[in-house]
């Protein structure tokens, strides 16, 4: 694992515009979907974000202007007044389930913008940006409904545990609610011709696998639903003339990503006309430009289900 370390004075001087830069510099590098900002929570132990979800990371103190909320039931503890515009804050330790402390004991604020929704992430400590190979990280999605992976990642020459946290569940638990999106209307008459459709779902997150599983019960279609792409990959090779329908993929997923997905499907003589849905809350416009020129269908953000659902109607009703 090849790590990428923060000078220690870095977070202390006022230079604001570095910090972003670093994180420019570091998030669109080709290997983006192995980088990840390691960062520790109240309970000492250590947590991984993938930085290409990051613009930068800020110093928590009295200078950060906040309103507070009120309500103990938000997750948003406040707004804050960062770079002049008005920013969400929480607290990890409060939606992972950690012991929250007070606020002189957070150092560190990781403004995040993914999934339509720009926020801050209040931390008490960062380590460093490290590169963590799929190989070495072991699903833990079964165990935790709000982590993906946990790895073995190294601190200052110490073998450490590390959390790889589900920021899609994390995104639906501060801005959204799963009953929002799982009110289906779908008539009888679009399951009956979806019955013998057969779609391949690829997603590395347990939470949101779980919920189009509910999906493509309710539309009535025939699924397999895989953890990352190099498993539907090397089912393609094992079942070389399996019928499918639809391909629906993550962008960000171990092993094998969304693209490297959609390439080694459209080189399947096979599958090369069939259509492909991408499914993720990491595409901004550059990636939606390169994704249609790559010939793919449709890009729905994450985690709205009746809008996921629709475009598979709209998918497959033009092949009937």
């Amino acid at each position: 694992m090849h790590t990428f370390s923060f000078d220690e004075e870095f977070f202390y001087e006022d230079n604001e515009d570095d910090e972003l830069d670093l994180f420019k510099l570091v998030s669109t590098d080709s290997n983006d979907m192995n980088q990840y900002l390691l960062f520790k929570g109240s309970s000492s132990e250590w947590y991984a974000m993938n930085v290409s979800k990051i613009e930068e990371v800020i110093i928590f103190d009295k200078s950060i202007q906040i309103s507070r909320n009120n309500d103990s039931e938000n997750m948003i503890i406040g707004t804050a007044d960062i770079r002049d515009s008005m920013i969400p804050l929480i607290y990890f330790d409060a939606w992972y389930g950690n012991e929250v402390l007070l606020d002189e004991e957070y150092n560190l604020v990781i403004l995040a913008n993914y999934g339509g929704h720009k926020f801050g992430i209040i931390v008490q400590e960062v380590s460093s940006i490290s590169i963590i190979e799929a190989d070495s990280m072991t699903d833990n999605s079964q165990n935790s409904l709000k982590s993906t992976f946990i790895s073995k990642i190294m601190i200052e020459s110490k073998s450490e545990m590390c959390t790889i946290y589900d920021g899609d569940k994390m995104l639906l638990d501060i801005f959204d609610s799963v009953e929002q999106h799982t009110n289906y209307n779908f008539s009888e008459e679009v399951r009956v011709s979806l019955k013998d459709k057969i779609i391949f779902f690829a997603d590395d997150s347990h939470f949101v696998r779980s919920l189009v599983e509910g999906l493509f019960k309710h539309l009535g279609c025939n699924y397999k639903i895989f953890n990352d792409g190099l498993n539907v990959s090397n089912y393609l090779d094992s079942h070389p003339k399996e019928k499918v329908d639809l391909f629906i993929t993550d962008l960000e997923m171990p092993n094998m990503g969304g693209r490297e997905l959609i390439s080694n499907i459209q080189g399947r003589e096979e599958y090369k006309n069939i259509a492909i849905l991408v499914h993720t809350n990491m595409s901004n416009s550059a990636m939606q430009t390169e994704l249609v020129e790559a010939g793919v269908t449709d890009i729905i953000a994450k985690i709205n289900m009746k809008e996921l659902g629709n475009s598979i109607v709209s998918i497959l009703s033009k092949s009937l």
